[in-house]
């Protein structure tokens, strides 16, 4: 599993990079929403939040926004997390996150099957 974390906040960095080696998932980071390549996750900070926020959606199986309040409804996000947000929490999203996008791919494998 690969995920992007788009912000500028050392500390976010440090428990998203302690809690991503916990959970196996390899970590990048960015200060910009100008994305070149496809992840599973990509994760943007409240302040990196744009325009171009339902176009990175395209560019990874789930994405998510690190908020203090709710995002609009034009933001498509996949999972939010409240901030300030705990390793404890962060590990607790990203888990239930990666149990869907397993379940997804399984259903996906099981309908392909299907219609051969």
């Amino acid at each position: 599993m690969t995920l992007l974390l788009i912000t500028k906040t050392n500390m976010v960095v440090k428990i998203f990079d302690l809690i991503c080696s916990k959970l196996d998932i390899k970590l990048f980071v960015q200060d910009n929403t100008n994305i070149s390549k496809n992840y599973d996750f990509i994760v943007v900070d409240q302040d990196l939040v744009d325009e171009k926020f339902n176009i990175i959606k395209q560019m990874s199986s789930k994405i998510g926004a690190i908020s203090n309040e709710e995002l609009p409804f034009d933001k498509s996000r996949d999972f939010l997390i409240s901030r300030p947000f705990l390793p404890h929490d962060l590990h607790t999203i990203l888990s239930e996150q990666i149990d869907i996008i397993k379940e997804e791919a399984k259903a996906q494998r099981e309908n392909k099957n299907k219609s051969y």
